[in-house]
């Protein structure tokens, strides 16, 4: 239960569409802007992850992209519509037991709790489904990724309710800030903005590990499965 103003900043990606070398570099500067936080961060992936053009999506039917994200601290990922995987829930069921990171897709919902605060992360057709699953969030954040920017908070059954969609923007990297309240309006939104990534930001070598490795798996089932 939140007993004081609470500030809450949603980081988020979007759209990366399979470019695996520009995760060490996104990870160097979403750590930081996590670190500059006064207040509890949460992130998430609000979709298209990975494209069908990509290599590492086509070799690894949209598992590589995820597997190298999984290391880079992000609370949920949210699968849609525009996402390939989205018609293919066996394969989030089996990543589901592969990475740490949890899914916000079709029925999946996740709870993250930071800071004594509960937040639940949940496909946005899925509020209803989402909020008897995790009726003890003390807001629950419907994710959803189209073609036109929608946010809509609600006080509902006692429960904050926050519809987001970040739209098509043209920057990958966004951010939303929020302030829970104790009593009404219960929630209320600071600011969201488009975030650039500087130039000159340099790679995280754990991030560039993970990604060859990722490759290096990427390429040895694309060679048994031609040798076969």
């Amino acid at each position: 239960m939140i007993a004081a103003e609470t500030h809450l900043s949603l980081f988020y990606t979007v759209a990366l569409k399979g470019d695996l070398a520009l995760l060490p570099r996104l990870f160097t500067f979403l750590s930081r802007q996590r670190a500059a936080v006064r207040g509890l961060s949460f992130l998430v992936d609000m979709g298209c992850a990975c494209a069908p053009e990509a290599w590492i999506c086509q070799a690894t039917a949209g598992r590589g992209m995820l597997v190298a994200m999984d290391g880079m601290g992000y609370d949920a990922f949210h699968v849609g519509v525009r996402d390939p995987l989205y018609r293919a829930p066996h394969i989030i069921e089996g990543l589901q037991r592969l990475i740490v990171t949890r899914f916000a897709a079709g029925g999946w919902s996740v709870q993250v709790e930071r800071g004594g605060v509960r937040v639940g992360f949940a496909n946005a057709a899925q509020m209803a489904r989402a909020a008897a699953d995790l009726p003890d969030v003390d807001l629950l954040i419907g994710l959803r990724y189209t073609d036109q920017a929608v946010m809509q908070l609600e006080w509902q059954a006692g429960q904050r309710r926050l519809l987001f969609d970040c739209g098509e923007r043209q920057s990958q990297i966004g951010r939303l800030d929020l302030t829970l309240l104790p009593e009404a309006p219960y929630l209320t939104v600071q600011g969201h903005a488009a975030l650039s990534l500087p130039e000159g930001t340099p790679p995280d070598p754990t991030i560039s590990g993970v990604i060859e490795f990722v490759q290096s798996e990427a390429r040895y089932a694309e060679r048994k499965r031609e040798g076969s």
